[in-house]
């Protein structure tokens, strides 16, 4: 059966046939892809749970093997491979109270195996009691239905909005700071990366 058929689109054997007779029918029902989708967004929601929670171990089930991370529109690098994702993460905000919650999620599926999501960013990191951020930005993922459960495959955070704010109480400090002056700052707390 081709991708097509499987997915019920009009395949090239369907083409020619009476215009009122009914495609092939959909492997993936209704029902179907609003538990698969469910299933995503609940992927998601431990993505950010277990980063808050610095449980890298649940974190690593979430991703694929081979999954690719751009963090460049976050000011970091692209990174191949799960355990090296983990390991910039341990890095990076691995010593900072953090606080991730993704909102508006835009998930569709692409095949039986395969989606592609949009989810918004709101974030709060707080490094030592001494450098505080409110980050907004765009997660952009591809997922893959590996053995019966949902991974990240590809995921690219691009910032569109960072605050310096105050550790203690939240208040902003400096509103809409560019994204080099805050690398700059996380830098000089815990080092190059």
């Amino acid at each position: 059966m081709s991708t097509a058929t499987m997915l019920g689109a009009i395949g090239l054997s369907s083409a020619n046939a009476e215009p009122w007779a009914p495609s092939a029918p959909s492997v993936f029902s209704a029902t179907d892809s609003v538990a698969e989708i469910e299933a995503i967004k609940q992927l998601k929601t431990s993505y950010f749970a277990d980063i808050d929670a610095k449980n890298w171990s649940a974190l690593r089930e979430l991703l694929a093997p081979d999954v690719v991370v751009d963090t460049t529109g976050s000011g970091g690098p692209i990174l191949v491979g799960r355990d090296n994702f983990i390991a910039f993460l341990k890095l990076t905000i691995g010593p900072a109270k953090t606080h991730h919650q993704g909102f508006d999620p835009a998930i569709q599926l692409t095949s039986a195996t395969t989606a592609e999501g949009d989810w918004r960013l709101e974030d709060i990191l707080i490094w030592g009691g001494t450098l505080g951020v409110h980050g907004y930005g765009n997660y952009h993922d591809r997922y893959v239905n590996s053995n019966g459960k949902w991974v990240i495959k590809y995921s690219k955070l691009t910032r569109t909005r960072l605050d310096l704010i105050n550790p203690d109480d939240g208040t902003v400090i400096q509103a809409d700071v560019p994204l080099e002056e805050i690398i700059e700052k996380v830098k000089d707390i815990i080092g190059p990366w």
